[in-house]
């Protein structure tokens, strides 16, 4: 017994026999790229064939192209954005992506080919930080090496891409990458650069992470005293903190100040995973949504279940076989546990979707399948027990294989994907020598992986050329308009990524950060009342954009207020102060009766039955930027302007400050003395300059720290 669990470590002296030219490594790292190739080609990725909506274009492609684009025309790195809401805050926003500056690479390339470029990027990097790690736990090389190349294929992965999830991926990127960092960090420094960069990307994926990261160190750190320990945690993370402050304090205002906290339980728990949606582990199918992709290929599945039966790599595995159970459970959500008190805990309460917690899942998955692969080669399990193994394994996979496609009633490539793999696996083991001197085959085995991965990955979100979901007759029906104004659609009928393409701003559009504020005047500007929490203003409660608000009623004075002169539907709206405009397109364009100025004086509230006060006074030399807006206004008066009030925003009125006032509960005011004014708005929010400054303090302490401790 003692001799076979000696055999189950790494033998050094085999493993080092087995050489692997570097540009064949470099070849294996680069498998990744090809499962992003289409979009960088100029593919868009889809969920489906039948879905509508994917992240990429709703959000990110919009963001990065609205950076882009102040950075070049304004020379400005933008803290507030105009794209949709009515304006919101940029910097707070960490689906922007301001201070994560890898992702900012994605600027140097056309847009959106560009962010699947640098998703290509992470998918490779995260593939080299998982082989490094592996190497630092000592494993052999050609386990490495499939444990690297099987976390950067990961079939959720590529689901999530499908969906868009740019940001989750890029953080999931750092995952191997901080768990490497903390295994070969003494003092903490580099550990908390690590764990900032991983927050930057996705503060939600950091949540996953540290849990995962802290129960590893808890597991595998050497007992070095409580004192060392505790200074070692410390020290990561106070420079996590300061090095990330740049998101935090902004966010965390915007956190206080937004349709989050308004969060229940079931938004909480949205996508849990049913029970029955089980079978996901080895069938590559979603089962309606990438949050519900579990599989992780028939080649690691058949690994993890060959270990269950041995008890040494058994209790070699344990403690990430541990985490495999812990992230399905999590995934269950709701249909395991529903506490009103769990889901109410501080940071906790702002996440949703657990079924992303499987993601862990899969990196545990990986390290099992690389120390699997390593135990088999320095020969140390014995052939004969694997053989029972791999013949029960082959027989199940070949009857569920056969009884899926008899329930079908036809033969589906995707329905038996995974049974198929695990079948070839369960053969391959029967049929060679898994010994020492006798290696050719588990590269047979590690290519099958690679297929299975890759296929599963390619095959888990649908390709669509950018002119099939680009709709541009209502565009040309309003181009030509050179005022200031913003556009309204009840039905998402003029996507933000059309917006800012085209330089037009929306009073709709789709995060899942809202001001608070702003969302209950929406719901009431729109006739659309939300039920509980929604990523969308207004709302569509049940995801079907195109009929969900018809029968809404829209008010004409309200949406004026917000600049709003065109709505835009897929459906007739019944409101006589909304006239409608014949155009080519299957959408109906109305223009607002009621639309007023971005900017206007007034003696009085406004309202339908004094509206003719929008013209009273005359407002001039508007000027826009991304954090400024400059005009001349003739007093005396309240100047409104048609925007959201934020903190952050100020005032200068011919050269001294004065304090902004709320108008309508919702755009910025300021009181006017008689004559002309020169006033100018600019955002300066203090948050963010204390977080740049707190960054540099962290950056500077770590860096000269690592200096000195070489």
């Amino acid at each position: 017994m003692r001799k076979l669990k000696n055999n189950l470590e790494p033998n050094l002296d085999i493993n080092d026999k087995t050489q692997i030219s570097t540009w064949l490594i470099v070849l294996i790292f680069l498998i990744p790229v090809f499962v992003y190739l289409p979009g960088i080609l100029g593919k868009i990725p889809y969920p489906s064939d039948s879905a509508l909506y994917t992240d990429l274009i709703l959000t990110h492609y919009p963001n990065a192209l609205y950076l882009k684009q102040s950075i070049i025309e304004y020379h400005q790195i933008p803290l507030w954005s105009s794209l949709i809401h009515s304006g919101a805050p940029f910097a707070a926003n960490p689906l922007a992506g301001l201070f994560y500056l890898p992702g900012w690479l994605a600027l140097l390339f056309p847009l959106p080919e560009g962010i699947s470029v640098i998703l290509a990027v992470h998918a490779v990097f995260g593939s080299w930080g998982m082989y490094q790690f592996l190497k630092e736990e000592n494993t052999g090389e050609i386990g490495a090496v499939a444990g690297g190349v099987a976390f950067g294929l990961l079939p959720k992965m590529a689901a999530h891409y499908g969906a868009g999830h740019v940001s989750l991926i890029y953080a999931i990127s750092w995952t191997p990458w901080l768990l490497l960092v903390s295994r070969k960090d003494q003092k903490g420094w580099k550990t908390g650069i690590t764990a900032a960069l991983l927050f930057l990307a996705d503060p939600r994926w950091a949540v996953y992470a540290g849990m995962f990261w802290f129960s590893y160190e808890f597991a595998h750190r050497q007992k070095q005293g409580f004192s060392t320990n505790f200074l070692y945690y410390l020290r990561s993370g106070i420079i996590a903190i300061l090095i990330a402050s740049p998101l935090i304090l902004p966010m965390y205002e915007f956190v206080g100040l937004s349709t989050r906290l308004q969060m229940g339980v079931d938004d909480i728990q949205a996508f849990s995973l049913a029970p029955a949606k089980i079978l996901n582990l080895i069938i590559p199918a979603s089962g309606g949504s990438p949050e519900w992709y579990l599989y992780s290929g028939g080649i690691i599945i058949g690994l993890f279940i060959m270990q269950i039966f041995i008890k040494q790599l058994r209790e070699k595995n344990r403690f990430w076989s541990a985490w495999v159970l812990i992230s399905l459970l999590i995934s269950f959500g709701s249909w395991l546990i529903n506490p009103s008190w769990l889901v109410n805990l501080p940071i906790i309460s702002l996440l949703r979707v657990p079924t992303r917690a499987f993601f862990l899942a899969g990196y545990s998955l990986t390290v099992i399948t690389a120390r699997s692969l390593d135990s088999i080669i320095t020969g140390g399990l014995g052939h004969k027990r694997l053989s029972k193994i791999a013949f029960s394994l082959a027989i199940f996979s070949l009857g569920m294989g056969l009884s899926i496609t008899y329930l079908l009633g036809e033969f589906s490539i995707i329905a038996i994907w995974g049974f198929g793999f695990l079948f070839l696996f369960s053969i391959l083991i029967l049929i060679s020598k898994p010994v020492a001197k006798e290696r050719g085959w588990i590269w047979i085995l590690v290519g099958l992986m690679v297929v299975d991965l890759f296929g599963a990955g390619i095959q888990s979100y649908y390709r669509k050329d950018k002119n099939e979901i680009t709709s541009r007759e209502i565009v040309d029906s309003i181009k030509e308009d050179t005022d200031k104004f913003r556009l309204y659609s009840p039905s998402y009928s003029f996507p933000q990524y059309l917006a800012v393409e085209n330089g037009f701003e929306l009073t709709d559009g789709v995060d899942p950060l809202q001001v608070a504020a702003y969302s209950e005047f929406m719901d009431k500007a729109s006739g659309v009342t939300s039920q509980g929490y929604s990523v969308t203003i207004p709302a569509f409660n049940t995801g079907n954009p195109a009929l969900d608000n018809a029968g809404s009623m829209p008010n004409a004075f309200l949406l004026g207020l917000l600049n709003v002169k065109y709505v835009i539907s897929e459906f007739m709206i019944d409101n006589p102060d909304l006239h409608e405009i014949p155009t080519g397109d299957q959408s109906y364009l109305y223009v607002n009766s009621f639309i007023l100025d971005r900017a206007w004086i007034e003696d009085e509230l406004i309202c339908e039955e004094n509206y003719q006060l929008k013209n009273s006074k005359k407002i001039s030399n508007l000027e826009f930027s991304p954090n400024r807006i400059g005009l001349t206004a003739y007093g005396p008066g309240r100047l409104v302007l048609s925007e959201v009030y934020y903190p952050g925003w100020k005032v200068i009125v011919d050269g001294d400050a004065k304090a902004i006032e709320q108008a309508y509960g919702l755009l910025r005011s300021v009181d006017l003395t008689e004559g002309e004014h020169e006033i100018n708005f600019k955002f300066q929010p203090i948050t963010v300059y204390i977080g740049l400054g707190l960054a540099a303090i962290g950056w500077t302490l770590a860096v000269w720290q690592i200096r000195k401790d070489k």
